[in-house]
């Protein structure tokens, strides 16, 4: 049995339809999350048994794990706690015999001094699963370009005509949710071919990405995109929240995006792509500029 944990959020329902799409009975297939109200609720599939897994309770997994034979383990949004939960789903996959574990991680969360503070979690994770004896698979993810979207950044950006960052030079290869959810599903159910490495080895750790990209080029791809010109304007790290606040970026968001421009900058998010991306999903990943032209009527709401 193959079984997704996050089955409420966008990732874990994107995931699962794919898992779905590659796997010939559905019943071969369960949905985990700690909300199961929310989790199969698609009228389009109603026959995936979805079974109650909250990783902050232990004593839900041991039944939620039954029979299960390949686990995509999502991780959780970062919170003081990730990686402690991230420990009780890895442990409960070793005391219920999962085969297979496939962790869904970020780029350079292995490398040493790393100062993303999204990676050290998932560096711990990643030393947790090494060390359990589980044959696992990481698939470190790069930068989502939809976060774009979510802090309303590119829509802004669209409207005042210029895209302000700390970020220099530094090149982000951003890669779609869906390309990342349908990369996941592939290596769960075993369609990814050579291109997973060996599902029986100790583990195998695989960066999923696009083509880095610098900020200057993340403004023409909005400008390609929405027919109006957008350029990239360079300011200080102390001076990136107030430019993006003065855009209209909600200041918790501006402060957590800019938080990032230091390390943008330094090359953590620029991961060199040979290739495997492409090989996981079994064709090209969409293009920054593709991503948005499919955006385009949300990033020019609001333009005169």
């Amino acid at each position: 049995m193959l079984a997704v944990t996050g089955t409420a959020g966008r990732f874990g329902r994107l995931a699962l339809a794919g898992v779905l799409a590659l796997t010939a009975r559905r019943t071969d297939v369960v949905a985990l999350t700690r909300d199961p109200a929310r989790a199969g609720a698609d009228p389009g599939r109603p026959d995936v048994p979805t079974r109650h897994a909250d990783f902050a309770r232990p004593d839900t997994l041991a039944s939620a794990l039954a029979g299960v034979r390949r686990l995509l383990l999502v991780s959780t949004e970062r919170s003081p706690r990730r990686f402690h939960l991230h420990r009780a789903a890895v442990e409960a996959a070793v005391a219920a015999g999962v085969e297979h574990v496939v962790y869904t991680s970020v780029v350079r969360a292995g490398d040493p001094g790393n100062p993303v503070p999204e990676a050290a979690d998932h560096r711990r994770t990643e030393e947790l699963l090494a060390g359990s004896g589980l044959p696992h698979t990481v698939l470190r993810f790069n930068v989502w370009p939809q976060m774009l979207l979510l802090s309303g950044l590119a829509r802004l950006a669209v409207a005042h005509g210029e895209l302000p960052s700390g970020a220099a030079g530094g090149r982000v290869g951003y890669i779609t949710r869906e390309d990342t959810a349908w990369a996941a599903a592939r290596v769960l159910t075993g369609t990814a071919g050579d291109a997973a490495g060996d599902a029986a080895g100790a583990g195998t750790v695989l960066d999923v990405t696009g083509p880095g990209l610098t900020d200057a080029e993340v403004a023409a791809a909005l400008g390609e995109a929405t027919g109006r010109p957008v350029r990239h304007r360079q300011v200080t790290d102390a001076d990136v929240p107030g430019a993006l606040t003065a855009l209209g970026v909600p200041a918790p968001l501006a402060a957590g995006w800019g938080e990032n421009d230091p390390f943008r900058r330094q090359g953590w998010f620029d991961v060199p792509d040979d290739g495997t991306t492409r090989r996981l999903l079994g064709r090209a990943p969409v293009t920054l500029t593709g991503f948005f032209t499919a955006h385009r009527a949300e990033l020019l709401a609001g333009t005169r």
